[in-house]
Formats: structure tokens, sequence, C-alpha cells
């Protein structure tokens, strides 16, 4: 679902990737393949106009912009988990 010229399913992928810090890792959380995950950092690159996660070494490093983004993308899903749970009592 695009939502603003987003997909908002990169936010899932945004989440993992800034929290493992490594694109395996994430794909594993995620359930996909390593391109796969690639592929959702390198649309999120494009749409941020960011690195989001910088090589340095062997690792990943959050960038500036990945860093004011964890917290608010963890709200969002949150938000939307809660919102997904909400279900009406039965009357029978």
């Amino acid at each position: 679902m695009r939502f603003h010229r987003f997909d908002l399913n990169l936010l899932v992928a945004l989440d993992a990737l800034l929290t493992e810090r490594n694109v395996t890792r994430a794909a594993q959380r995620l359930n996909i393949g390593q391109s796969a995950a690639s592929s959702a950092l390198g649309r999120l690159r494009e749409y941020f106009q960011d690195e989001l996660l910088v090589p340095s070494g062997r690792e990943l490093r959050v960038s500036a912009l990945g860093q004011t983004l964890i917290e608010p993308v963890r709200a969002t899903l949150r938000q939307a988990q809660a919102t997904l749970q909400l279900q009406p009592g039965f009357d029978p």
C-alpha cells in the first residue's frame, strides 16, 4: 500500500534494518531473502535520500537521519499493531 508515494510495507523493513544493523539478520527477522532486504534498503535510501545504514569496516552504522527515524517508526508500528488488535465484542 502506498501512502504519499511511500510503500508502507517498507516501514517494517526499516524497523528491522535499523534494529539489526545488518541486512542478512534483518532479512531473517522479516522471513525474506537477503536480496529482498537489500532491495528494500535501496528503496528506503532513495525515498529518504540518505544512506540510513553506512558501512563502517565490517559493520553498518546508523546514519544521523536513521537515528531520528528509529523511535517514530517503532511508535507507528506499535500503533498499527494496537489498531489491528481491536476487535468488536461478540453479541449473539
